[in-house]
């Protein structure tokens, strides 16, 4: 790239050399002038507002997208509900809002409309009278920085106008925690049990597991170690189909006999009779299939039981146990908080329930963790992890220290 200022005849011009193409202004016979021409010029390169016509000229934002939409999954290794939520996003708001518009007329000014107009009434498609979310949002600016990427790689654009956009706030993680206490969770898992007897069992799992709701539900039967008290996480089960885990590309082996229902100061599997008692619990299930593929918690189709299944009685439930509501995806936080508040391993809740780092965890559960004075005044809390579970973690297979957390 170069912008510089040359006299040709007594006329000063300012001459442009931008990804390749080259620009030509006349100023005139004043060099002061076509200074501060030039100097105007750079100050738009910077922010991706200087665009040299060519023969893409006229390219308009819906031909980059589509583009887009067919070319980068061929070269990226995209999870399907990944993409296919990238797609819905293209599809439903960024084509309809610059659709028309050529695409160097998107300006950090233009796509801050596009912001205004999408968290006002009326931004969401699946609410008509609602805006979209924050975090929402942010992914679909993500989504529009890699299909202008694209245009700056075709030169279609100078630069990608994105980072000259005002960021929205990321979402407070900590915030969207809001665990249930272990006398709520047995509750829950009572009054669910009376709804069905295998969405209660699949609710106490989730609860005692840390598990993500797709991944409980894409369980089969041969995932499940009865004699030690595990399940083998090896996919997941979102938007009717199965996939690999959300963070781990590796499977990974997690107890779920944790007394996150009980309360007592200990964190380890297995350490109450009630946590044992439900791999029993899940042996005496009302169909138990032969088929080792099959899932353990199916729905009428023998597929995964459906997320709908449970959202349509989790108010109900949540009434029958007098609990304040909350999203079904905070048993999941229920466990970790309940973890750490107990002084479990951060290595081990890490890596039990499939988080990606350990300062996610730092970020969102560190208010439940007990503090050094608390463990000074509590000296119980301080019990170190058993060496059967930092082998575990370590992946030493020795099948005698396990012996103690499997069903009594």
């Amino acid at each position: 790239m170069g912008v510089r200022v040359r006299l040709h005849k007594g006329v000063y011009y300012v001459f442009v050399n931008l990804a390749g193409r080259r620009k030509a202004h006349k100023v005139g016979p004043d060099r002061r002038t076509a200074n501060a021409v030039a100097a105007a010029i750079r100050r738009k390169i910077a922010r991706g507002q200087y665009l040299i016509p060519s023969e893409h000229r006229g390219r308009t934002f819906i031909d980059l997208a589509r583009e887009w939409l067919e070319r980068y999954p061929l070269t990226k290794n995209l999870r399907p509900n990944t993409w296919e939520g990238y797609r819905l996003k293209v599809e439903k708001h960024l084509i309809p809002f610059f659709g028309s518009r050529d695409v160097g007329e998107l300006t950090p000014r233009v796509i801050e409309e596009f912001i205004a107009a999408k968290r006002a009434p009326g931004g969401s498609v699946r609410f008509p009278d609602k805006g979209l979310t924050p975090q929402y949002l942010r992914i679909v600016l993500i989504v529009l920085g890699m299909i202008l990427q694209r245009g700056v790689r075709d030169r279609l654009i100078a630069a990608n106008p994105i980072p000259d956009v005002n960021q929205l706030p990321r979402a407070d993680d900590a915030a969207a925690a809001d665990p249930f206490t272990p006398a709520e969770l047995r509750a829950i898992v009572r009054e669910a049990g009376h709804v069905d007897r295998n969405l209660g069992l699949e609710l106490e799992l989730w609860a005692r597991s840390g598990c993500r709701a797709g991944e409980v539900a894409a369980l089969q039967e041969h995932d499940l170690d009865a004699r030690a008290g595990t399940a083998l996480v090896r996919r997941t089960f979102s938007r009717g189909r199965l996939g690999p885990p959300k963070v781990q590309s590796s499977n990974r082996r997690v107890f779920v006999t944790h007394p996150t229902l009980e309360e007592v100061p200990n964190w380890r599997p297995g350490s109450t009779p009630e946590a044992r008692a439900l791999v029993e619990r899940l042996r005496r299930r009302k169909v138990v299939a032969l088929d080792p593929e099959a899932f353990v918690f199916p729905g009428r189709d023998g597929n995964p039981l459906l997320s709908g299944y449970l959202h349509r009685h989790w108010r109900r439930i949540l009434v029958a146990a007098d609990i304040r509501y909350r999203e079904p995806q905070q048993l999941r936080h229920s466990w970790a908080s309940i973890m750490l508040s107990r002084n479990a391993p951060l290595l081990y809740v890490q890596q039990q329930g499939g988080w990606s780092n350990a300062s996610v965890l730092l970020r969102v559960y560190a208010k439940w963790m007990p503090s050094q004075a608390d463990l000074v005044r509590d000296p119980a809390t301080q019990a170190q992890p058993d060496r059967a579970i930092i082998n575990r973690i370590r992946g030493i297979r020795a099948d005698e220290e396990y012996r103690g957390y499997s069903p009594a």
